[in-house]
């Protein structure tokens, strides 16, 4: 059944995926900005985020049964450990970025994710950047800081309708949730590189470790101690399952992407996503995007599509 679904979804190249990706990239600060009701505990978001993540795996898996005969606890404690740490991690600093940065400001900020993939993976698998790589780095550097600046047309018409935003909270939630994402990725790659491990089999191992990671800090109380007195899905209502699932199938989705249509394919959509946030931000706020992100924008959009399509030769993306 399984891969009856994603057959359907990959004729024409992975058009019907590169079509939900945009979307979901698109609309996804927006829904969890209005689809998460005040006081919603940020456990509650990210345990949940990461339980899809893990019955999506099982259900992409149930065909290929043969990825569990070799498994190894300590092999997965060692591959997966450190990174599901810094993706709970990360994803708590996505929940508290998405309710304190206008939505367009903070999709540019998570690209800066880029930036640190390719610091990360120099550091720990010695990957090289291209001369034009390293151009495109530093025009997503240089988006960011455009985006960052302070404007008045935010003030003006503020998204957070829940409460007083905090821009520079926000700014560093993004810009560490990205410094995460780039340190998971990584140890990922390190891991699947070096260990030949199945790629849907370590996002299962992370996301269940994610799952325990948080429900042990709160029988701890280090996180959301309210989740004792109020219940740990306490303001939920039936549409905060919407973002919750759109975040939480993403990732397996780009996974799929990246395979099927290929790594440029899912740049063009995420620029796509990242415009259609533009204009709804527009529309369903009234909202003038201001100079900085008028130009931050296509500085991110140019940087991150050259990234993909111009990468090292291979034989002179690894240190010897």
């Amino acid at each position: 059944m399984s891969v009856q679904v994603c057959d359907v979804l990959a004729g024409h190249s992975g058009l019907g995926y590169l079509i939900i990706i945009a979307l979901q990239f698109g609309v996804q600060p927006l829904l969890a900005k209005n689809c998460v009701a005040p006081g919603t505990l940020t456990s509650s978001l990210v345990f949940s985020t990461e339980f899809v993540k893990v019955v999506a795996c099982i259900f992409i898996l149930s065909g290929r049964s043969h990825v569990f005969r070799t498994w190894n606890p300590r092999e997965a404690l060692v591959a997966a450990g450190l990174p599901s740490v810094t993706y709970v991690v990360q994803n708590y600093c996505i929940q508290t970025a998405y309710q304190n940065l206008e939505p367009v400001v903070f999709n540019v900020l998570n690209q800066t994710k880029v930036l640190f993939t390719a610091l990360f993976a120099y550091l720990i698998v010695s990957r090289k950047q291209s001369r034009i790589q390293c151009l495109a780095l530093a025009m997503v550097t240089v988006a960011a800081v455009l985006v960052s600046m302070p404007s008045d047309s935010s003030a003006k018409g503020n998204p957070n309708k829940k409460g007083k935003a905090e821009p520079i909270i926000g700014i560093g939630c993004a810009l560490a949730a990205a410094a995460l994402s780039g340190i998971g990725s990584g140890i990922t790659e390190w891991a699947t590189r070096t260990k030949r491990r199945d790629n849907y089999l370590q996002s299962l191992e992370m996301s269940s470790i994610g799952c325990l990671i948080v429900l042990v800090n709160l029988s701890l109380g280090l996180a959301d101690d309210r989740a004792w007195r109020e219940g740990l899905f306490t303001k939920w209502t039936w549409l905060t399952l919407v973002p919750v699932l759109s975040q939480g199938l993403a990732g397996i989705i780009v996974g799929i992407i990246t395979k099927i249509a290929g790594g440029v394919q899912k740049i063009l959509a995420t620029i796509s996503g990242l415009c259609l946030t533009c204009l709804l931000q527009q529309i369903i706020y009234g909202m003038q995007l201001s100079a900085g992100t008028l130009l931050g924008v296509p500085f991110v959009a140019i940087g991150i599509y050259l990234h993909t399509r111009y990468p090292p030769l291979k034989e002179d993306q690894y240190k010897k």
